[in-house]
């Protein structure tokens, strides 16, 4: 009878064992809690290795780590409160004798029904799942540790869905942008809707384009700021995206030190400039002081000599033109917009003028000399384009210099042959680094195509637009020259130069406009003083207004039929002035003068009829404008 019924325990017993199972199995019986039948892998990891009648299921319990030791025992040892179902299963930490690390291990207990048996049998299977719970251990302490450092950033980070939509903010994104989870979440249930939203909060829902871009938002509170933002997609295995995590930063403060470290320098470069301005203009100046006062001194003793008073007068109208020339150069070098216009000139007075921006741009430790031709050398080219090629070649940008030596570069302008002039530049003291692109050639050429230093190929291709070739040449390992050939022109009057055309006008031409109303306004008295001796010698006598406001005071008396005026004043600028006194004569003839002419499109006001010059205006500059305005030119 006893091995019938052993016999038939087995039989049940194996017909619920799968065939094939790689962990340990069990049988219990749960009145005794004596392990009936257990196979090797239980015996070899869990199991007692007595004989089956002195092994009971609490020896387990021995194991178990501490903090699961009551889970094991309510669940698996005592089941009976869990076992209105059938199968009863948990996972289990074990600490085995002479291990170090905790073992895993999942117990899925069954009732067995035994044939001619009062009680159930129960029947445990468990695996070993240590790699399992370690591995997803590992991903739950890596989702704390990343949800940590999301929380915690010092940058701002979102997840937003391939929608627009955020599912996830931390703190110093809302401290960036002013605005919360929720606030964000509000604004696309509104944007999903159609409701209207503004541009502004439109920004935060196009962080589509992945990488790193700096760019400007608006906080909540409407404050503009700067802010550094890069964007990742999380794609699917179709290789789209699933969600999107965006990193911000806040640079406003970053941008504030910089701009005002650029300032800095800036201010510091303008100083340099101004010094070098300074002594240049003290050159000029010189002789049209001392010649002023020798020529005073020459007529005050009652005896003078005419040639001797022309001499001195040339020598003023010299200075006068040189400082002229400087200043109208530095403006149109100062000009955000490049104009390229080629015009006749004399090559060493356009390099002569440059060097007090050449100065001003060069290193401390570097110096400038300059050697000029004797004679005049004309060509045609955009002397403001050629000022600002010294300008880049000379201050470091292009070649870079050595901080550590003392640098020096000289400027030539000589002629080449019968046809060219030759502009060359020597420069010693480069560092090394910046010369490894030449160190494989004697002489490079910069029209190949295979020139690819984006800077000299641009001033390359400036000089080709003028005609001329453009050449580097190494004849030591420190040394560079630079060879720019241009054509040469035969000499005339340079470009600006007014030509005196009085000749061919009728004789009655100034009387004629020694008839009309003629008004100057310009707030500086010298000035004015100036324009009007200057009409004088034509027997014009013009009236002259310090102000825009005493100017319209009296246009309620009478209306001008000519007006020059200056553009930059106090209460309201020439231009403003000039169209308000067009409204009542639009036949008026108009002249602005100013000594800056940035904002001002000369084509456009030439259009309305508003002739515009540059401060400070010749004599022949200023009788040529007068007559091109009412015609007579």
């Amino acid at each position: 009878m006893q091995t019938n019924l052993e016999a038939s325990r087995m039989i049940e017993f194996f017909k619920v064992l799968p065939n094939l199972f790689s962990g340990g199995v069990y049988l219990t019986d749960p009145k005794t809690g004596q392990i009936l039948f257990s196979n090797d892998f239980f015996k070899n990891n869990l199991g007692c290795h007595k004989t089956n009648e002195e092994c009971l299921e609490s020896d387990l319990l021995l194991w178990v780590a501490e903090e699961d030791k009551s889970n094991f025992r309510d669940q698996i040892l005592f089941p009976s409160k869990h076992f209105e179902r059938d199968t009863v299963q948990g996972d289990y930490r074990f600490r085995m004798p002479n291990e170090i690390l905790v073992r895993w291990f999942q117990f899925e207990k069954r009732k067995v029904n035994i044939p001619n048996m009062d009680s159930q049998l129960q029947i445990v299977f468990v695996r070993d799942v240590t790699n399992e719970k370690t591995n997803e251990i590992n991903i739950v302490e890596q989702i704390q540790f990343f949800l940590g450092l999301f929380e915690n950033a010092s940058v701002g980070m979102a997840l937003q869905d391939w929608e627009g939509g955020y599912f996830r903010t931390n703190p110093r994104f809302t401290e960036i942008t002013g605005y919360s989870f929720q606030n964000l979440t509000d604004l696309n249930i509104k944007r999903i809707k159609g409701e209207p939203i503004s541009e502004e909060e439109m920004e935060y829902f196009g962080f589509f384009k992945e990488g790193a871009e700096e760019s400007r938002l608006t906080r909540k509170d409407g404050r503009r700021i700067n802010v550094y933002r890069r964007i990742s997609a999380f794609r699917n295995s179709q290789g789209k995206p699933d969600f999107y995590y965006v990193f911000l930063d806040d640079v406003t403060e970053k941008k504030q030190l910089e701009s005002y470290q650029l300032h800095s320098q800036k201010m510091e470069t303008i100083g340099s400039l101004a010094t070098n301005i300074a002594h240049d203009l003290n050159n000029y100046l010189q002789p049209i002081h001392v010649f002023s006062q020798l020529g005073e001194e020459e007529i005050n003793s009652g005896k003078f000599d005419q040639t001797k008073i022309l001499e001195y007068l040339g020598k003023i109208r010299m200075g006068a033109d040189n400082a002229r020339s400087m200043i109208h150069r530095i403006i149109k070098y100062s000009k955000v917009k490049d104009e390229d216009s080629a015009a006749k000139i004399e090559i060493s007075s356009v390099v002569e003028s440059t060097i007090p921006l050449v100065n001003a741009g060069l290193p401390k430790n570097v110096e400038a000399q300059f050697d000029f031709h004797k004679s005049p050398l004309y060509t045609k080219l955009d002397a403001v384009r050629l000022s600002k090629i010294l300008c880049e070649l000379t201050s470091g940008g292009l070649l870079v210099w050595d901080d550590r030596k003392r640098g020096l570069v000289r400027v030539k302008t000589s002629p080449a042959d019968e046809f060219k002039l030759l502009v060359s530049m020597e420069f010693t003291g480069l560092s090394l680094p910046s010369l490894s692109g030449l160190n494989t050639l004697d002489f490079v050429n910069f029209g190949d195509e295979e020139f690819q230093w984006t800077g000299m190929h641009l001033i390359n291709r400036y000089v080709k637009n003028w005609g001329g070739e453009f050449y580097i040449e190494k004849p030591e390992p420190m040394t560079v020259l630079i060879h720019i050939f241009l054509p040469l022109e035969e000499g005339q009057v340079l470009i600006g130069a007014a030509k005196s055309n009085q000749e061919n006008k009728p004789k009655d031409v100034w009387s004629v406009i020694s008839d009309k109303e003629i008004w100057i306004v310009e707030d500086d008295e010298a000035a004015s003083e100036a324009i009007s001796f200057v009409l004088s010698q034509k027997q014009i006598t013009p009236r002259v207004f310090r102000s825009a406001s005493l100017a319209l005071e009296e246009l309620k008396i009478k209306i001008p039929d000519f007006i020059l005026s200056d553009y930059r004043m106090r209460e309201m600028n020439g231009l403003n002035l000039i169209r308000k006194i067009k409204k009542v004569n639009p036949n008026l003839s108009a002249v602005l003068y100013t000594g800056n002419m940035d904002g001002l499109d000369s084509e456009e006001l030439d259009a309305e009829g508003i002739l515009v010059r540059s401060k400070p205006i010749s004599v022949d500059e200023l009788y040529e404008t007068i007559l091109l305005s009412f015609g007579f030119l």
